[in-house]
């Protein structure tokens, strides 16, 4: 069969060993705490105008994936026992690098004006989904640290599911914070929500998810999440590639495998926040790999523009998150997700990455052809 071809094209590393990451407190309190049924607390005067504040923020900060990207690296060099807002700054990076690939020509061979505005809206409303949700959570909890209070009985209002509230409040307790757990939890929590609202969306199902383009490029390792990082005077880029990015299952461990890569090296985090505080993101690959890509369309390096040169904002309905994903009959099945898996070495996808680009762009010449 044709995609046999590609199957094994980006290997897994090979795993040493999966530890659990709750300990046995936290894994009771929070089982107990999950089976309470969820109830919103009255409002003071205080609590609006700091729920009123919060809201506020996230709209002005969702504008794009420019200003999501950036909220997320400011909240974590400000507080970086939040793990997830830094894992998610480096996602969102890939997710912008994404949009403005949609505009280069290899990709303008292989998909019509109409679909590549369905790829766009499909990776728009993910970033903005996962954005409206999380942001509230981190914004709630810095203020709270600010002002020395537990601001959880407040999250409900936020419309942030019921999950996450005993999380949360177990995280604010403790004095060493267990960062994996919370990092962990807010993975689950956000691939539930993406896996509601946009994977099982008939549009996009249909659009992106059953299209030949999209199946074939993620045969072929396009789906991938690179991390650039300093090391030394150089740029090196290390990541992974998701195998079977509809599967919620698959996302929730490829979340977890991503966040391993990042945060147990010696070497990638530190040179990761390097390059997070060094190269302002612009959704043009140029920021990592300026040798290879360039944001002039007339250059003879692969064109890979600025997103807001790209992409107009994106005018997102209002949205509305409707019933909780959460209830308490799944509880017990959640602890067997807090595993993570020690990889043997970092990656290093520098030159896989720039065989997928010569892949890209002879597919997007062969398509020209055929059709």
């Amino acid at each position: 069969m044709f995609f046999n071809w590609f199957k094994n094209k980006m290997q897994k590393k090979v795993n040493k060993y999966s530890h659990k990451i709750l300990t046995s407190h936290e894994k009771t309190t929070l089982l107990q705490e999950w089976q309470v049924p969820p109830s919103l607390s009255p409002l003071l005067e205080n609590d609006k105008k700091l729920l009123d504040e919060i809201k506020k923020r996230t709209f002005l900060l969702n504008r794009n994936n420019i200003t999501r990207t950036q909220a997320y690296m400011d909240i974590y060099l400000n507080h970086p026992e939040l793990h997830w807002a830094f894992l998610a700054h480096m996602v969102s990076r890939n997710a912008g690098w994404n949009m403005t690939d949609l505009k280069r020509y290899s990709l303008s061979g292989l998909m019509s004006y109409d679909r590549i505005s369905v790829y766009f809206s499909f990776l728009e409303k993910g970033n903005h989904l996962i954005f409206e949700d999380a942001f509230p959570q981190l914004a709630l909890y810095t203020e709270g640290k600010k002002q020395n209070r537990d601001f959880t009985y407040l999250l409900g209002h936020l419309g942030v599911s019921s999950f996450m509230l005993p999380v949360w409040r177990l995280f604010i307790e403790q004095q060493e914070k267990n960062s994996r757990m919370l990092t962990v939890s807010l993975i689950i929590n956000e691939q539930r929500l993406l896996e509601r609202h946009v994977m099982n969306n008939p549009f996009y199902q249909q659009k992106v998810l059953d299209s030949l383009t999209f199946q074939l490029q993620e045969r072929m390792g396009f789906t991938q999440i690179l991390f650039p990082y300093h090391s030394r005077d150089d740029i090196e880029i290390t990541g992974s590639t998701v195998d079977n990015f509809a599967s919620l299952p698959s996302r929730i461990e490829f979340g977890k495998e991503l966040y391993m890569i990042l945060f147990s090296g010696k070497n990638v985090q530190p040179g990761a926040v390097k390059f997070g505080k060094a190269i302002f993101h612009t959704g043009s690959r140029n920021d990592y790999m300026p040798e290879v890509f360039s944001t002039e369309a007339g250059s003879l390096k692969v064109f890979s523009p600025h997103l807001e040169k790209a992409w107009p904002d994106y005018q997102h309905k209002s949205s509305h998150k409707g019933d909780d994903w959460f209830s308490f009959e799944k509880a017990t099945q959640l602890p067997s997700l807090y595993t993570l898996s020690e990889t043997e070495d970092t990656p290093n996808l520098k030159k896989k990455h720039l065989v997928n680009i010569m892949q890209l762009s002879s597919l997007g010449e062969v398509h020209k052809i055929i059709t």
